[in-house]
């Protein structure tokens, strides 16, 4: 806790603020995940942990830095490893991706995801016996693997297999609907087959799925235009472009995104504050470096700037549970309680495993002399930490255009 911030708290919040001085499991979390400048033990844990929740929730690029981090400290971490080498395969870092999956593989020979990912990139690459070989690996570790059944469709399209990819794309639908790259599959077997009104449906769902798909946005002006509708296509044109400018950016500011997250985490706040500030002048529309801002904000205790940043974040993205998380803890430090347990529990509807909002929750019943709802909000707070501790990482199949 940052001194600054801790001396205006009021004195029955000193129990809260003892509590969160370790942030939960003993260590601080990055920004986003409800540190204020806390003393540095734990930090590998803390980073590792945000890097994949965020990267569970499809925020790669908030979990990068993250798992950036914690790589640096446990270089043979499996899911680290596999979570990073996807969400470079995501980026079109195809060598980074490899060097990833192989020393996952290297960790774990028998990791289903590492070989499903390192697959990925050599169907990308055009490697398609390496990528064969490699899917019939992990049927024959796991028959019922749907992530492979699918991986096997995308590899079928490339090689023209039209039928099984078309058949292997509706099996994994009918498994996973909300799949976007299952959608995506499907389109790409459809428009082979020449079925290109169907093809066309299946790419929009795709992008109802995953608004900025960039392979379903370039097939949608193609398809779009092969049926006579220039309209259309031009407004699928204009979204797509506007989806690889966002890509643009992020490419000019990732390295100063892992750079603030990186000063952050030694509790060089200057610094953080620096790199944040130049991405938001990049990015003006992107709630994570708000959200980010807030945290940095709050570490050097200027509470007035958090709570701006924090609502850029929200007006941006009112869903955003850690901004909402990150309000709680700036509430409940200004004597706002009911405000603060207001937004804490906000966070907590939007995600439920998210398990932050408790601890904190449990450190304002803890001030008030709540006991049982103190030991309430511990007990679900420790139940989801465990439970995110013991889940597995799955790779998703991606599709490229």
């Amino acid at each position: 806790m940052n001194l600054r911030v801790a001396r205006r708290a009021p004195a029955w919040l000193a129990a809260a603020i003892c509590l969160w001085s370790c942030g939960p499991a003993g260590g601080p979390a990055a920004p986003g995940a409800g540190s204020a400048g806390s003393s540095a033990v734990g930090l590998p844990a803390a980073s590792l942990e945000t890097g994949l929740q965020l990267f569970r929730r499809g925020d790669l690029k908030g979990a990068e830095p993250h798992l950036a981090g914690a790589l640096k400290q446990a270089p043979r971490d499996r899911r680290v490893l596999e979570a990073l080498g996807s969400i470079y395969a995501r980026s079109d870092r195809w060598r980074q991706a490899e060097e990833s999956f192989r020393a996952a593989l290297a960790a774990e020979p028998s990791a289903i995801g590492a070989r499903l990912g390192l697959a990925a990139v050599c169907i990308d690459t055009g490697r398609y016996d390496e990528a064969r070989a490699l899917i019939a690996e992990v049927r024959r570790l796991d028959p019922g693997n749907p992530a492979a059944r699918l991986k096997g469709a995308l590899l079928d399209v490339r090689l023209g297999r039209t039928a099984e990819a078309e058949a292997g794309a509706r099996e994994a639908i009918a498994g996973q609907p909300s799949s976007a790259e299952a959608h995506y599959v499907l389109g790409l077997a459809l428009e082979r087959r020449g079925a290109i009104a169907e093809a066309a449906a299946e790419m929009r769902r795709v992008q109802e799925i995953s608004s900025a798909h960039p392979g379903a946005l370039s097939h949608l002006v193609t398809l779009l235009t092969r049926l006579g509708r220039p309209a259309e296509a031009a407004r699928w044109r204009m979204a797509q472009q506007e989806a690889l400018s966002r890509l643009h950016v992020e490419e000019r500011v990732r390295d100063h995104r892992i750079k603030a997250v990186e000063a952050f985490n030694r509790e060089d706040y200057p610094a953080a504050l620096g790199e944040f500030q130049l991405i938001a002048r990049e990015d003006p529309d992107d709630p994570q470096v708000y959200l980010h801002l807030g945290s940095t904000y709050l570490a050097l205790g200027n509470p007035e700037e958090a709570r701006r940043a924090l609502d850029r974040c929200l007006a941006l993205d009112p869903r955003n549970e850690r901004a909402l998380a990150e309000m709680g803890r700036l509430h409940a430090l200004a004597n706002r309680l009911d405000e603060a347990i207001d937004s804490l529990r906000k966070a907590v509807a939007v995600n439920p495993e998210f398990a932050e909002p408790h601890y904190y929750l449990a450190g304002i019943y803890r001030a008030r002399g709540e006991t049982d709802r103190y030991r309430e909000e511990m007990k679900i707070f420790d139940e989801l930490r465990s439970r995110s501790r013991g889940s597995a990482l799955e790779v998703q199949p991606e599709g490229g255009p």
